[in-house]
């Protein structure tokens, strides 16, 4: 297995983290989103409101060689848009960049970490020590607002 890499997105990379995360809703959250959700959470990973979030938010981006395969991102005390490849989930990958940025969040003084996870990634999370707070009704379908106190 190739070595993985972690650096900050920058602007040139709009196109692939945009398709990598459309991609990513498409294959992974299909059994628990219906197609309207589904398109309607891809328009919110257009290239033009992913590069808004590159200049807004911290946004790490996990290369396998040359191949982005994940990615993750900080905004104040949220973690957002954590996605992986989906033939390269289930490898820990996930769970490498939730300890990243977590990480991150703690250099910064953050003390809690809260996210909105999709119904399909609630799970995941969960086995990460993040806790059910709420569930929230979006147009793009239901979320599960979550916490986890950085230690």
């Amino acid at each position: 297995m190739q070595s993985l890499k972690i650096r900050q997105a920058t602007l040139a990379d709009v196109v692939p983290l945009s398709g990598l995360i459309q991609h990513t809703i498409r294959v992974s959250n299909s059994e628990d989103y219906d197609q309207k959700s589904i398109d309607m959470l891809c328009a919110i990973f257009e290239p033009e409101p992913v590069a808004e979030r590159i200049e807004n938010e911290l946004i790490l981006l996990c290369f396998m060689g040359s191949e982005l395969v994940g990615t993750v991102g900080l905004r104040d005390d949220f973690l957002r848009s954590m996605f992986v490849e989906p033939t390269f989930q289930r490898r820990g990958l996930g769970k490498m960049l939730v300890a990243r940025i977590e990480e991150e969040a703690r250099q910064k003084a953050i003390s809690e970490m809260m996210l909105h996870s999709s119904m399909t990634a609630r799970v995941f999370y969960e086995a990460l020590g993040y806790e059910f707070v709420e569930l929230q009704s979006y147009p793009e379908g239901p979320f599960v607002l979550m916490k986890k106190p950085l230690r």
